[in-house]
């Protein structure tokens, strides 16, 4: 795997190249568009005390196609049993690659949009039927002063990976209750509160994690660049941390599997359970050590030496905030800091305007648009 390459905006002015610049410029060059880091602002890294990660869809990139399926089958199923939708359902097909981060569901009228920056809605499907413009523009264009604000409790937006089979489930079920009206009389906004509520259980409940742990390979792909990576900011004395949704017994599973059974050794400090956004917005959310047979133990840091003291004992934490993250890592402003992950609301603009955190979104949408126009450029 080829190290990224930073992309920043270009100066106004042009500094005198060494041969040594030429040479790596050239090596650059050769480096594929789809691996680069696009930098909206110059950062420098000398200046970064810490370096934390979250870990679903960050560290550990999960297979679509074997992935989704677990929460789509086990959401079906759930819908079927103990919801009351038609068995008819269970035939449904789940097409892992049919939707993408983005896109706005109209949970009141079924319909799937895609917006462009300035709310305009481009495209419209009812269910899986592509609207036609006139039905669109009908809907959504009649007027700037009547255009739907696309924004919660009538519309929700598929803004991680996770909420993708939310988007398929509910555009499969939309188009059947218009097909069979006598059989899913529910309205299409119960349909989405359904499809929301069974998704969600199956995260709960042990369909998803339970699958993973007995074969993680099969669900989620290996990088053998990640632990060079996480050893270099390391060795370039950076505190290398993870803050993440998910309990610590999934955690090890998924890290174990991309870092061998000494996985906790790359890290400074695991946070697992944080409950984002609300870790990056309440201050008085507890804490608690997590000990090494999994139980938890209630932790006070009311001073740094607090948090070395606990350090000694684990690395391991639930819960929690930032003003105890900021604590355990002795970081005396949150400029110091900066986060990665894939959630554009809880994990970068709530972090970013709310504690100044240094923020860095993974897209890995733009690596099929980039290698597309690689393709299309030669």
């Amino acid at each position: 795997v080829a190290p990224p390459r930073l992309v920043a905006p270009r100066r106004a002015y042009a500094p005198r190249m060494t041969a040594t610049d030429v040479s790596e410029a050239a090596a650059s060059a050769a480096i594929p568009a789809s691996t680069n880091v696009f930098c909206n602002r110059a950062l420098n890294l000398g200046g970064i005390q810490a370096v934390g990660f979250d870990m679903d869809y960050t560290l550990a990139e999960y297979v679509p196609e074997t992935f989704d399926l677990l929460a789509y089958d086990g959401a079906i199923e759930k819908l079927v049993n103990t919801m009351g939708y038609p068995a008819a359902v269970l035939d449904l097909v789940y097409d892992p690659h049919a939707y993408m981060r983005g896109l706005v569901i109209d949970k009141k009228r079924g319909n799937l949009l895609k917006l462009d920056r300035h709310k305009y809605v481009k495209v419209a499907y009812h269910g899986l039927k592509r609207m036609t413009p006139e039905e669109r523009k009908a809907i959504y264009a009649t007027s700037f002063e009547t255009a739907p604000a696309f924004t919660p409790p009538d519309f929700s937006t598929i803004d991680t990976a996770f909420l993708l089979v939310d988007a398929c489930l509910f555009c499969q079920l939309v188009s059947y209750k218009d097909d069979h009206p006598d059989e899913v009389t529910k309205s299409y906004e119960q349909i989405y509160r359904d499809v929301r509520r069974a998704v969600d259980l199956c995260h709960c409940d042990g369909v998803i994690k339970d699958a993973v742990a007995v074969n993680p390979a099969k669900y989620i792909r290996s990088d053998p660049a990640l632990a060079t990576m996480l050893t270099a900011l390391k060795q370039g004395g950076k505190q290398v941390f993870i803050v993440t949704n998910s309990l610590y017994d999934y955690t090890d599973v998924v890290l174990r599997h991309l870092l061998g059974a000494s996985w906790l050794d790359y890290f400074d400090l695991v946070v697992c359970g944080a409950r984002k956004p609300g870790f990056l917005l309440d201050p008085y959310l507890p804490i608690f050590q997590v000990r090494q047979d999994g139980s938890l133990e209630n932790a006070e840091i009311i001073s740094p030496q607090d948090g070395a003291r606990l350090l000694q004992r684990s690395r391991v934490f639930q819960g929690g905030n930032w003003q105890h993250l900021h604590a355990l890592l002795q970081l005396a402003s949150g400029s110091g800091l900066l986060y990665v992950g894939d959630h554009m609301y809880s994990d970068i603009l709530r972090s970013k305007r709310t504690l100044g955190w240094r923020t860095l979104l993974i897209v890995p949408e733009l690596r099929d648009e980039l290698l597309t126009a690689e393709e299309t450029r030669h």
